[in-house]
């Protein structure tokens, strides 16, 4: 059984196992007010109705599914459907417009109903349309009025976007669509689709005010998700342009300390070498200051013989002067 718009014939193959259709009535008071203006009243207890709120919020991008449990009941007002569970549809084939009830979803729900709640019989159907809204399709009719076709047996579909509840029944002239319901006795509103005033089957203005306003809703998301994503891109480039620039300042602010801190040395003396030098007719010994040098090959014999014959001069000089001094020394 699904929500999309297949044919007929391939939701017909799935075994639904027979639902409330044909029970009596259970003699209870209705939870709501008296003298209830609403053409079938339907209760919902609190517990039901967050758990199938919380069902339809878990999936905000594919339709979900599941069955309303309860009991048709009677008062001295008449009729009325208390729906006291909500059982999910698991293993239901979902998709972003469809969700199909399959042999094993039907077999899961009438296993957990008769496990969880053996007292409850099914009184009825759910299912989302997030962000499309609550017109029900056609595939939607047709599992209404071919699975469940009884006289109270209920169809909810809800938007989890926006919160919409819109819920439809069965009746003598075709489906009827309901304009209220109660959860734990307090009226909530059921917003009914544009086909609600038309017959089934009867064609409906292409521009229905439902359908624009589902249209306005999604192009809203759509503007709100481009938004979104425009955001993201300039607050990414806006970091990076910081992170850019904090490097640049940071490198720059590196150099200029670093060249600031930099101790400048002169380069070191290793000889200083004596240069005679010629200014007019005197001769000038000016001391040269090397700190590196570098002496081809063919030169290191004269440079050593130059150096062992001022070595001997020194020697020589230094010989002499102490001779005079002894001698100066021992005179009477």
């Amino acid at each position: 059984m699904a929500s999309d718009k297949k044919s007929g014939s391939e939701s017909a193959k799935v075994n639904v196992r027979e639902t409330s259709g044909g029970e009596k009535p259970v003699r209870r008071t209705f939870p709501g007010p008296r003298n209830a203006d609403a053409k079938l009243r339907v209760a919902v207890e609190r517990g039901a109705y967050a758990e199938l709120v919380a069902h339809a919020k878990s999936s905000l991008k594919a339709e979900v599914c599941g069955v309303l449990a309860g009991h048709v009941c009677e008062d001295d007002e008449g009729l009325f459907v208390g729906v006291e569970a909500v059982i999910h549809g698991a293993d239901a084939s979902h998709g972003s417009a469809h969700v199909t009830f399959t042999q094993e979803t039907w077999n899961a729900i009438h296993d957990s109903l008769e496990r969880d709640h053996p007292k409850l019989k099914i009184v009825g159907w759910y299912h989302t349309h997030p962000g499309f809204g609550v017109e029900f399709s056609e595939m939607d009719l047709f599992i209404q009025r071919n699975f469940f076709a009884g006289p109270a047996h209920l169809a909810l579909v809800t938007d989890p976007l926006n919160g919409d509840v819109a819920i439809c029944m069965n009746a003598a002239e075709g489906i009827q669509y309901l304009d209220r319901f109660w959860v734990d006795g307090r009226e909530q509103q059921c917003r009914a689709p544009s086909r609600a005033s038309a017959k089934v089957g009867e064609t409906q203005p292409a521009e229905s005010p439902d359908k624009l306003r589902a249209l306005e809703e999604r192009v809203s998301q759509l503007v709100q998700a481009l938004d979104d994503v425009r955001a993201f891109h300039y607050r990414f480039m806006l970091t990076c342009g910081f992170v850019f620039c904090l490097a640049l300042i940071s490198v720059a602010g590196y150099t200029i300390y670093s060249q600031w801190g930099a101790r400048l040395e002169p380069p070191k003396v290793n000889q200083i070498v004596p240069v005679p030098v010629q200014i007019g007719d005197k001769t000038v010994i000016l001391g040269v200051g090397i700190t590196s040098w570098e002496v081809p090959p063919e030169l290191d014999s004269i440079l050593l013989q130059a150096e062992m014959l001022q070595r001997e001069e020194a020697a020589k000089k230094a010989a002499a002067t102490n001779a005079a001094s002894s001698t100066a020394t021992n005179a009477p």
